[in-house]
């Protein structure tokens, strides 16, 4: 990428500072990402309430995929789009202390993800912007990075400000001050992204309006906490979401479908679970810190091994893993409980559920732009994310009345049956090359 963009004035940032604003972001982002579900669970919420909670944020992000890219199109000018998406954020985090029933919660905590949704997506197409085929996936991997970090940053971030005020203040009030903080963040973050997003001469911004990369790839995905992607791409025709799907492709959104439920319905009810076999706030978001920063250092190696070796054979195996390691959780939850043994434990298997995610995040944008005709690749990748986004709130609503009803070593092991199951599929597919 250039400098600055064409068009830009004098004052403009380099073109990558933006980044930094978006990992400050993803520090509130993730700090709200397992915080919310805390919160639920502290004001009463049980497994399946955290199901409904799951759900309605998956749900929430979809309708972002079919506004914003018209919206884009339409203005042109990105940053308003970004700062009001990063305004809303703010505004959602600050609400949340205020709120005292599950009900509340779930409605704002979804206004919350539809913010962090129509965001995603513009600046996906900025770290694409001028980035030949070949590299996009390092371009996604290093977005996913400054993501990643950002987002472990917020888990590290939990976790110190939870142990620090564990025994001073009531738990409830713990999680409040905490959401007072990730508003402060993200406001301040907006700040930076006021900045340091590319500014262009007039309404239009021209670098993005006449890249014909914009509308191929918008993919990026969060790390593992909550397993859903957090971009949305879209086609600007959304008839064409249903034409020109290959056999392979077809059966490569099957296992997206079948693996994104078994994603959901281990993650959505985990927080509950934890808290279950005797974690604390501050063990919990360790826990989570452990898995993130696992994600986030291998996003580059992911995306140097993803140019170099087979797509489909990287993401069985990441995929294999992680289903394996599901009912380890459980295990380990139910039999080492909270003592230092069990926490060690369900660490490891924490960062190995990460390290797997960031193969899968990286791999799963190319296996569908590889699969998909040239000419349809927008639509087919907008189909991919709106499939993650519905399978995993069915899997979460499905994860959290498992949980509530039947064991959660029964729960997890059905969770990593399905992904399991979805590895079986993509290995089964038709070879694509290395890079192409």
């Amino acid at each position: 990428m250039s400098d600055s963009p064409p068009g830009a004035t004098a004052t403009d940032a380099p073109a990558d500072a933006w980044l930094y604003a978006w990992a400050g972001a993803n520090v509130a982002i993730g700090v709200a990402s397992l915080l919310v579900p805390l919160y639920v669970v502290q004001l009463g919420g049980d497994a399946f309430a955290l199901g409904v909670l799951w759900f309605a944020t998956s749900i929430a992000m979809a309708p972002s995929a079919v506004v914003v890219g018209p919206v884009v199109d339409r203005l042109g000018n990105h940053r308003r789009l970004v700062l009001a998406g990063f305004l809303g954020v703010a505004a959602a985090l600050a609400a949340l202390p205020f709120l005292h029933t599950v009900p509340a919660v779930v409605l704002v905590d979804a206004a919350l993800w539809f913010a962090v949704a129509g965001v995603t997506p513009v600046l996906t197409t900025l770290a694409l912007a001028d980035v030949p085929e070949r590299r996009w996936n390092a371009r996604l991997a290093r977005l996913n990075k400054y993501q990643g970090y950002g987002w472990a940053g917020g888990l590290v971030l939990g976790a110190v400000w939870t142990s620090a005020l564990a025994g001073r203040l009531s738990s409830l009030a713990v999680q409040r001050s905490l959401l007072g903080v990730a508003t402060v963040v993200v406001a301040v973050s907006t700040l930076v992204a006021a900045r340091t997003l590319p500014r262009a001469e007039g309404a239009d911004d021209s670098r993005l309006r006449r890249r014909p990369s914009r509308r191929a790839v918008r993919a990026v995905f969060s790390p593992l906490l909550p397993g859903r992607v957090v971009s949305i791409v879209r086609s600007s025709d959304p008839r064409a979401l249903l034409t020109g799907v290959s056999r392979p492709l077809a059966a490569y959104f099957a296992a997206v479908t079948v693996f994104f439920v078994g994603f959901s319905v281990f993650s959505a009810p985990l927080p509950d679970f934890l808290t279950t076999a005797g974690f604390g706030d501050d063990a919990v978001f360790a826990l989570y810190v452990v898995s993130s920063l696992a994600s986030a250092v291998c996003y580059v190696a992911a995306g140097e091994l993803a140019d170099r070796y087979d797509l489909r054979v990287l993401q069985s195996s990441a995929l294999g893993l992680r289903g394996l390691v599901f009912p380890v959780v459980a295990a380990a939850g139910y039999g080492l409980r909270a003592s230092p043994t069990g926490l060690l434990v369900v660490g490891v298997t924490f960062a190995l559920v990460g390290v797997s995610w960031a193969v899968i995040a990286v791999t799963a944008n190319s296996l569908v732009a590889r699969y998909a005709n040239r000419e349809n690749r927008g639509a087919a990748l907008g189909l991919y994310t709106a499939l993650s986004s519905v399978a995993g709130g069915v899997g979460g609503l499905l994860g959290g009345w498992l949980a509530a009803t039947y064991a959660y070593f029964t729960t997890f092991a059905l969770a990593g049956g399905l992904v399991v199951a979805g590895a079986g599929v993509v290995l089964a597919l038709d070879r694509v090359e290395p890079g192409a």
